[in-house]
């Protein structure tokens, strides 16, 4: 016995006919008359009399059909209080460890405030606008330059910061306490690839063709892991955000400030406002308090 079965035999026992419940349901007549055999067999007794026209319920079949409505209107209620509760969830992307740290930070002093439903997931820096134009997600916690003249996104910075220069054992600058652009740029660089940080790449070289200098890109890499080991093993230089938590071990790896850098970043909390509810709009003035509580600090 299952729902359809019910269905199937409350829709006989209204419409007076196999075959037009079957029309109501989209199924063929024997597909009912077989659900209605299995209701039978499993109650051990007559519940439809095929006998008359239109059939009409037995005895025993008058209370089926009544305990049935109550089950399937039941049902609709449970289907609806599942959709409610799903229709509820935050949906929040992120690209990078970095806003994920950030991001675990918001959420712990969020859950303190209300019980939020949140759902969060892992999508690439260069697809994350398109996503939240798409409105797949709520909201994306990642670096604002993916959202560079996205003009129907809006953004709450959660943090900010500069570009170190990351530098193997191996390359001359190792040792050095600071550099400078002329430095860096003077030295052969990697970077993750354009694909997979998005629109960070090009305002990258805007910046450096606006302070006249030139990258010597030599190498790209498709994630942090493989730009730390190219970094060591071919003495190149490579651009990390300050705080990035690379877990590096023997100083293998050291991050050099640079002095004059144009090279800033910050992560932010972006949303489309005609795509927000109330429950989205609660969670963001719930950042947005956290925001203010971190700056007075």
């Amino acid at each position: 016995m299952n729902l359809n079965s019910l269905k199937y035999f409350v829709d006989v026992v209204k419409l007076g006919s196999f075959t037009a419940a079957g029309k109501k349901n989209l199924v063929a007549q024997t597909s009912v008359s077989q659900q209605i055999q299995q209701l039978e067999n499993y109650f051990d007794c007559l519940l439809i009399d095929r006998s008359k026209n239109p059939v009409v319920p037995t005895n025993e079949g008058k209370v089926l059909f009544e305990e049935s409505e109550k089950v399937l209107q039941q049902f609709v209620l449970l289907e609806k209080a599942v959709q409610e509760s799903v229709s509820k969830k935050i949906k929040i992307q992120y690209s990078s460890i970095m806003d994920i740290q950030i991001l675990a930070e918001i959420l712990d002093e969020a859950t303190q405030i209300d019980e939020f439903n949140i759902e969060i997931e892992k999508v690439s820096l260069s697809n994350i606008a398109k996503c939240l134009n798409q409105k797949k997600y709520d909201f994306a916690v990642t670096f604002d330059s993916e959202f560079y003249e996205e003009i129907d996104i809006k953004t709450v910075v959660l943090y900010q910061g500069e570009y170190l220069a990351g530098v193997g054992t191996h390359h001359p600058l190792y040792a050095s306490k600071s550099l400078t652009m002329k430095q860096v740029y003077e030295s052969e660089l990697i970077m993750l690839s354009p694909e997979k940080i998005g629109k960070s790449y090009q305002l990258m070289l805007n910046r450096s063709l606006d302070e006249q200098f030139k990258p010597q890109i030599s190498n790209f890499a498709d994630d942090v892991e493989s730009e730390l080991l190219l970094i060591q093993q071919k003495k190149l230089l490579g651009f990390f955000p300050e705080h990035y938590p690379l877990n590096l071990n023997n100083d293998l790896i050291n991050l050099i400030p640079i002095v004059d850098n144009p090279h800033k970043y910050k992560i932010v909390l972006a949303y489309k406002e005609k795509n927000l509810d109330k429950r989205n709009r609660a969670f963001l003035n719930t950042v947005k308090k956290f925001k203010q509580y971190r700056e007075n600090l």
